[in-house]
């Protein structure tokens, strides 16, 4: 084989590999923050907000590289609770804290009793 056509290999193989681990690399990043993410939003929820853990129906945790390139905040994680199963809260974590970032959805009377307002639960019939 010439010479010119092993270093061409070689010169195509370095970028692949370090796309592939740039890849997998950040595949493991996500999943092991994922986890982590998970267990904090539950203790906040259950230790911070008195929550027992059979309230909470479902607790999904995404991560955005979008985010990060447009500067908001990365992980964001969605809680719906048993008694309001049509509205999703969200949370986002950043630096260590874990803030409620807002509400989607509906209720039947429209109150969010699990909104973290200073005023206590969200009512949206008013």
């Amino acid at each position: 084989m010439p010479k010119n056509i092993k270093n061409r290999k070689v010169i195509l193989a370095i970028p692949l590999v370090v796309i592939l681990l740039s890849y997998f690399s950040y595949i493991v990043y996500v999943d092991v923050g994922e986890e982590r993410r998970y267990d904090e939003i539950l203790t906040h929820l259950t230790i911070d907000k008195e929550y027992e853990e059979n309230e909470i129906k479902e607790i999904q945790i995404d991560h955005s590289i979008t985010n990060v390139l447009l500067s908001y905040r990365p992980w964001v994680m969605y809680v719906v609770f048993k008694d309001e199963p049509n509205a999703i809260y969200y949370y986002h974590y950043d630096n260590g804290v874990i803030s409620q970032g807002g509400i989607s959805g509906y209720t039947e009377n429209e109150i969010y009793t699990h909104s973290e307002g200073t005023n206590g639960p969200l009512d949206k019939s008013k």
